[in-house]
């Protein structure tokens, strides 16, 4: 069976975790824009995807759904509302390169309930794309 995923950090064609999990699985893939505030993270190189109004840009991605498990496990993700969620799975509407809604998909939502991964926020991803913040921040 086929599943349709949003992904906005290492998940992304050509980042680490694409290449770990996703390459060869997958048979489309279009930029994509959601809704929020993209955050670093202190120490880490994975970003934390929370509410805001900013475009955020992303790839929706046509594959194979034996990739769902594993990309629950990736994201810490035990379950609904789970409060030890690393990151929450929520339905939030995606928008195309004009930023027309198109459809619903499961996001990875950082949980920010956690106190502990509160004090991980670091700064705000000015440039709305995980890509261009590696590519700056890591040359």
């Amino acid at each position: 069976n086929m599943a349709t995923i949003f992904v906005y950090g290492t998940l992304l064609e050509g980042c680490r975790n694409y290449d770990r999990l996703l390459k060869g699985r997958v048979r489309s893939i279009q930029t994509a824009y959601v809704k929020g505030t993209l955050y670093s993270l202190k120490g880490v190189d994975y970003p934390a995807l929370v509410d805001g109004d900013s475009f955020i840009r992303g790839e929706q991605m046509e594959g194979a759904d034996d990739v769902l498990p594993l990309l629950d496990e990736l994201e810490g993700y035990r379950g609904e509302n789970d409060p030890m969620n690393m990151y929450h799975k929520v339905w939030m509407d995606i928008y195309d390169e004009d930023r027309i809604r198109r459809i619903k998909l499961p996001v990875y939502v950082y949980n920010i309930d956690r106190p502990d991964q509160r004090d991980a926020l670091d700064t705000i991803i000015t440039e709305q794309d995980y890509r261009q913040w590696l590519k700056h921040r890591f040359g």
